[in-house]
């Protein structure tokens, strides 16, 4: 169990002196008595995000002395939060302790004005909201019929919110906030669905007033009927929770003059997230989603078509498919499948621009491009995509010759120095890797080829030399030199650093490859980096490529592949047989452990084909950066793995960014089993195959992609003697780790085919072990007996 609920925020701060600055906020709170693990619960956050600017710090009035303990000057938990200035001149810790009337008081530093607190419970609210999925979202085959008669794509769902104890219990602080009383006797929800925020709710003020001692009833109204019968009367203190609204008209129906009967007090209703509720029941909004230009996480307003008043819906007239919703329940027996076929049109525009990164002297040179892999590395993390721009800027002192493979990226680059570097350049900060501390250098190469006078002591490179060297009575531009952003943390940390500048010296970043992993997530770094003195563009930032592709470094295909060949290898441990992929596991796991000393995988990312041979492309690829000639058939000759790897994961990147892959309860988008088809390149298939996530290749969804894929699979079964079926043991790997999935019977179909041919049964193979760990770990074998049991009694009813 995690001790807190931690979520971090950016606000725009107004600095005296300084100008606007977006500002990192780090909320902890604390529900529970105990706080056993918070110590691992702050390393795991500060490994993997960015340093706060300010601290807040909410418990209760049952637990603030334990916490106090915890954040008070000189505490051994201050490790845990490394580089945070803890002086009590800055003001940049609080904490605060709620009371049972919804009042906070000051435990450490100054307790914040009510709208602040106002917003750290809003930006808090919205993050569980949108993490836990509240917000349903349909595809373009189907959108949702609620009861008013109102057709829409979207609608809030509460109870998909209350997953974790800790965020129950923070919205539950919310309500004590909201409704500031001590006791009650009553609570009605909407729905049955947020009864643990009603119990968390009971609980929490219980523990905060010792006076609380009477039982509580609880119970869900259900809907708008119970209040329009005029058979229902409240107590004239009764709590109501509304789990969702987007208009508010609920709280009309329960308060209308007509129902005056019922005895229902607005100010006694929370509507615990709205979206877009008007006036007057806006007020009764525990969380307003509704967008707003400073909260990233806001939603647009929900478009909505009243058929049931005359209105047509555009959603029916294009042909989706209305699905009813009935209060928090979908009436469906299984969600909706839609499977998408990559086209060639699907390629990245960036990637078309990238094609330099793709060459090479000869067909045994490495590739710029690996997979699993990441310099001083820590904790396991490796990227998935690894680009290895120092050998680039290794290459610097080649960059005139025009036959050069990189000759084009040098061209480039050294524009865009020459574009970019002001001649007010007073120092150099670099990123803490080599590569860019090598940028650095090439930078003051140029600039001092074209009239600078830079010297190397004017780079810094640590957190000592840029307080000790910076002159502050100086003016002019510092630049933040990186060669690679994944996703921002260092430069934020730096801008961060850098404020005490802000009077005397501009900011410039200039980065070589920005590859963040959506557009959203680049547009989010650039406007923090750039706020300043005078607004957003204060500081200006420089990108020589801009791409975007997966920035996973810690669950890729290959962490997932390190641990189940350890399985595999247990499991075949005890047997006498299946030398040959004991071996090949043996080899494996070496080969992925001892990776790092070769900066990552590069022809060596898949299982060996049937002939035991790498996989490698052919010619035809349809997302080549060459289209054709000489270039295309040096490309197809020399690419390796990893780079082909690269194209496809982007690719699919890009989907999911465009939402073509969004999952969800009722629906879920599919990898097209035609595109096993389509793209039959061994090497294609894994890369897929590796590349999905296990949601895109369920197929055990569907019967009929689930008999496509029975087909694909059967057709490389009837081939095992020639390349069509090259790939097979990617296929039987997707199967075995349950990620590649079919409807029941059809794999077991597969299989009994499989070891009817001859090739399966001459001897042992990689091949061969990998269908005796799906037989014993995958197929679920159900007795014959059993499945009779399962069968419903068939009832006769005499027609009367």
């Amino acid at each position: 169990m995690k001790s807190c609920y931690l979520y971090s925020f950016y606000k725009e701060v107004k600095i005296e002196g300084k100008g606007d600055q977006m500002q990192n906020h780090l909320v902890i709170f604390f529900p529970y008595k105990s706080h056993t693990d918070i110590e691992l619960q702050l390393r795991n956050y500060f490994q993997n995000n960015t340093l706060p600017d300010q601290l807040i710090i909410i418990c209760l009035e049952f637990n603030k002395s334990k916490i106090e303990a915890l954040f008070v000057k000189d505490s051994p938990i201050y490790n845990y939060i490394p580089k945070f200035e803890f002086d009590e001149n800055h003001n940049n810790i609080c904490l605060i302790a709620l009371d049972s009337l919804g009042n906070f008081t000051s435990v450490i530093g100054i307790c914040p004005s009510e709208v602040y607190i106002d917003e750290i419970y809003k930006r808090g609210l919205i993050k569980i909201f949108i993490k836990n999925g509240g917000l349903i979202v349909s595809q373009t085959a189907n959108h949702f019929v609620f009861p008013s008669g109102k057709h829409s794509n979207r609608f809030l769902r509460t109870g998909n919110v209350l997953i974790n104890g800790n965020e129950i219990f923070f919205i539950a602080s919310a309500l004590i906030r909201y409704f500031k009383r001590a006791k009650f006797e009553t609570l009605y929800s909407d729905t049955s669905s947020i009864n643990s925020l009603a119990f968390a709710y009971i609980n929490l003020l219980k523990e905060l007033n010792p006076e609380f001692t009477e039982s509580v009833l609880v119970e869900s109204f259900g809907s708008y009927k119970m209040f329009e019968k005029l058979k229902f009367k409240a107590r004239r203190d009764t709590i109501f929770l509304v789990s969702s609204s987007t208009s508010g008209s609920i709280l009309k129906r329960m308060t209308d003059a007509e129902n005056k009967s019922n005895n229902i007090d607005l100010n006694n209703i929370a509507i615990i997230f709205g979206l877009n509720v008007k006036a007057p029941y806006d007020a009764q909004v525990l969380c307003d989603l509704s967008l707003d230009k400073s909260n990233r996480d806001s939603l647009d307003p929900i478009k909505s078509y009243n058929v049931k008043k005359g209105e047509i819906c555009n959603f029916c007239i294009e042909g989706s498919k209305p699905l009813k919703v009935e209060g928090d329940v979908f009436l469906l027996e299984k969600p909706i499948v839609s499977s998408y076929l990559v086209k060639q049109a699907d390629l990245p525009v960036y990637l078309r621009n990238f094609s330099s990164y793709y060459k090479k002297e000869n067909k045994d040179s490495e590739p710029l491009i690996r997979c699993y892999h990441k310099e001083k590395s820590f904790n396991e993390k490796k990227y998935e995509i690894y680009i290895d721009l120092f050998r680039i800027f290794d290459e610097w002192v080649n960059k005139d010759e025009t036959t050069h493979p990189y000759y084009a990226i040098f061209l480039k680059l050294e524009k865009y120095i020459l574009q970019n570097i002001p001649a007010s350049l007073k120092y150099m900060i670099v990123l803490p890797d080599d590569a860019s501390f090598r940028l650095a250098q090439i930078i003051m190469q140029v600039i001092n080829e074209h009239g600078f006078n830079f010297q190397e002591e004017q780079i810094l490179r640590t957190d000592e030399e840029l307080k000790k060297k910076i002159d502050k009575k100086q003016k002019g531009s510092i630049a933040i030199i990186s060669s690679s952003i994944v996703t921002g943390r260092n430069l934020l940390y730096l801008s961060r650093a850098l404020r005490d500048y802000e009077k005397t010296y501009q900011r410039i970043f200039f980065t070589f490859a920005n590859r963040t992993s959506n557009n959203e997530q680049f547009e989010f770094l650039e406007s923090n980096l750039s706020l300043g003195e005078f607004g957003k563009g204060t500081h200006k930032i420089f990108n020589v490529e801009k791409i975007h592709c997966t920035a996973e470094a810690q669950e890729t295909p290959w962490h997932k592949e390190e641990n189940i060949i350890k399985q595999f290898e247990e499991y075949f441990e005890a047997s006498e047989k299946f030398d040959i992929i004991k071996k090949y596991c043996k080899k494996r796991l070496t080969e992925l452990s001892e990776c790092g000393r070769n900066k990552g995988l590069a022809n060596n990312l898949f299982f060996p084909s049937l002939k035991n041979e790498a996989l490698k492309l052919r010619t035809g690829f349809a997302f080549a950066p060459f289209t054709s000639g000489a270039a295309h058939n040096n490309f197809i000759k020399k690419s390796k793995q990893s780079e082909i790897y690269f194209i496809i994961s982007s690719i699919l990147n890009e989907l999911r960014n465009k939402n073509i892959f969004l999952q969800s309860e009722y629906v879920r988008n599919l990898l097209d089993p035609g595109n096993f088809v389509r793209y039959n390149d061994g090497i294609i298939q894994a890369c897929f195959l590796r590349a999905a996530k296990s949601a895109e290749i369920d197929y055990s969804l569907s019967e009929e992609d689930s008999l496509k894929m029975k087909s694909i699979l059967g057709d490389m079964i009837l081939h095992l003697n020639d390349d069509h079926a090259e790939a097979l043991n990617e296929f039987l790997y997707a199967i075995a780790i349950k990620k590649l999935r079919m409807t029941s019977g059809t794999l077991e179909d597969c299989i009994e085919l499989l070891k009817l041919q001859g090739y399966y049964t001459k001897g042992d193979s990689i091949l061969k072990g990998l269908v005796k760990y799906i037989e014993d770990k995958v197929i679920v074998r159900i007795v014959v007996e059993e499945k009779f049991k399962e069968l419903t009694p068939v009832n006769i009813v005499e027609n009367e």
